[in-house]
């Protein structure tokens, strides 16, 4: 894979854009999961699923 590089400033929030054809590449749509390595840190798809819960009582969780 050809390695990618891009140098984003944060806004005045603190927050940086993910480009449109990174997210589309990766398949980043909705949520992201942020890891911090020794390396830096990673922005990968969470490795967890939905799952539906049904009769759970009001206090139950």
């Amino acid at each position: 894979m050809k390695k990618i590089g891009i140098i984003k400033e944060f806004d005045k929030l603190g927050r940086i854009v993910i480009p449109k054809d990174l997210r589309e590449r990766f398949g980043l749509f909705r949520e992201v999961e942020i890891v911090a390595t020794e390396d830096g840190v990673l922005i990968k798809n969470p490795e967890y699923k939905l799952v539906k819960v049904e009769n759970t009582e009001k206090g139950d969780l």
